[in-house]
């Protein structure tokens, strides 16, 4: 199952259901006016959400339980969760953490291989994929990234590793802008960090 969200219908947008191959769409207000509120009802909206997915893999139907099946355009879509209450970042894939502490002269904390960084970013707004990335000053070092995106639902204090995959709702790629020169003043300050 895809989803993604169209730039319309509020600053939370339009959740729509993909096809696989990503060339069609379908609305499915029916079930959820965004991928936020079908978070919030998941056990209810995923099944639901994932029978529109196979009908629109299935056939070439013009409509989907009465919604319009239509073209996707990728410039009319933003993020597919336009923004979240929490955005936690981990930078637990070593080898990418030791090429950019490399091309900055800094070594990679002993503490890095057990106990990995994360820190809090911003969740107030998400570029959708063919957003412009506006950035005040080129000379903040620019790094643009691919990153591996989960959602989950609401994951107890405590939780086990093994427990804790049970909260998993979603998975999905984010793009990531770092400001690769304005981070070792921040992470010298020690804000943003778990």
């Amino acid at each position: 199952m895809k989803l993604g969200s169209l730039k319309e219908g509020g600053r939370d947008g339009t959740l729509i259901v993909v096809s696989r191959d990503l060339s069609r769409a379908v609305r499915v207000p029916h079930i959820a006016p965004t991928l936020q509120r079908a978070l919030e009802d998941w056990s209810n909206a995923a099944p639901r959400l994932n029978g529109v997915a196979e009908a629109l893999d299935a056939s070439k139907a013009r409509t989907i339980d009465g919604h319009e099946v239509f073209a996707l355009d990728m410039a009319a879509l933003a993020a597919p969760l336009p923004r979240a209450y929490e955005f936690v970042d981990g930078s637990a894939y070593l080898p990418h953490v030791e090429r950019v502490r490399r091309a900055r002269g800094a070594e990679v904390p002993e503490s890095f291989y057990s106990d990995p960084l994360m820190y809090q970013a911003v969740s107030a707004g998400f570029y959708g994929p063919r957003d412009p990335v506006l950035v005040r000053d080129e000379a903040y070092g620019i790094d643009l990234e691919a990153e591996v995106v989960i959602v989950t639902d609401d994951v107890p204090h405590g939780v086990t590793p093994e427990a804790a995959a049970g909260h998993i709702q979603l998975v999905g790629l984010v793009n990531d802008v770092s400001l690769r020169n304005l981070i070792p003043n921040e992470l010298a300050k020690g804000f943003g960090f778990l």
